[in-house]
């Protein structure tokens, strides 16, 4: 689970009001280690949540904990497109009323900003090719990576959004099917491309979800036990598991010429 923290608190606070007073930044730095050493414990039935901290402004060199005017002067300053793509999928999950109508706020504020979509587009095609260099994968199987897989497919959607957001907010969601009916409807996406990206998100999704509950490491269909391709194969709306590598592979190539037709 990606995470970010914000705080904020009144101007003239100097510290807590503990037994131990912290002046603000230290108190929420504390609050925020403990936090994720309690996602992240072991227990018998192994790991709550593996927490990732990176998408925090200035990622691993940043504070844990980042004070509201801050975060918005790093979303409007210096965070890089790769953070925008990232913070298209922000959720605002708790805090008190204002704060969190700030922070979402701030989010809305920076993903309708008029942006050149040239660069962006450049922006997302290298960030891609980085991600592709350090983490690609020519195996079908991992959907996440492969090219056409889940990466391809939510880039689209979130380049899409922050390239058409500044006319057309109603364009945004976090969740990537919403997006992309939100762009069809708004008429930013053809009905046809709408369809193919919902139908392999779902794919996707569907597929990764039982290699997930059924397996630990890599899926290797070779040594898989048949149990576990007829499986696979009803998730995927296959009549055998012949057919469903078939359609997997085509909706890959499908994805894959559509991230390159799109991001430009």
């Amino acid at each position: 689970i990606d995470l970010i923290l914000v705080y904020d608190f009144e101007a003239g606070a100097v510290q807590s009001d503990g037994l131990r007073p912290l002046a603000p930044s230290q108190y929420y730095a504390r609050l925020t280690q403990r936090l994720v050493t309690a996602l992240s414990a072991p227990t018998a039935e192994g790991l709550l949540y593996d927490v990732d901290m990176r998408l925090r402004p200035s990622g691993q060199k940043g504070p844990v904990a980042t004070q509201l005017s801050s975060f918005s002067a790093y979303q409007d300053k210096e965070a890089w497109t790769w953070e925008h793509l990232a913070l298209t999928r922000a959720r605002v999950v708790t805090g008190p009323d204002t704060l969190r109508h700030a922070i979402d706020g701030i989010i809305h504020e920076t993903l309708t900003r008029p942006r050149d979509r040239t660069k962006t587009a450049a922006d997302v095609r290298d960030m891609r090719a980085l991600i592709a260099t350090e983490k690609g994968s020519e195996n079908i199987w991992d959907l996440k990576q492969v090219r056409g897989g889940l990466v391809d497919l939510e880039f689209i959607a979130q380049y899409l959004q922050l390239i058409h957001a500044p006319e057309r907010p109603v364009v945004l969601d976090p969740n990537t099917l919403v997006v992309l009916e939100n762009l069809q409807g708004a008429g930013l996406l053809s009905a046809g491309d709408s369809q193919t990206l919902k139908s392999a998100c779902r794919l996707y999704h569907d597929l990764g979800q039982v290699l997930r509950l059924c397996l630990e490491g890599p899926f290797e269909p070779a040594a898989a036990p048949l149990g576990l391709k007829n499986l696979l194969a009803q998730a995927g709306n296959a009549p055998d598991f012949g057919v469903l590598e078939r359609d997997l592979r085509t909706t890959l190539a499908a994805v894959h010429s559509m991230f390159d037709r799109l991001v430009q």
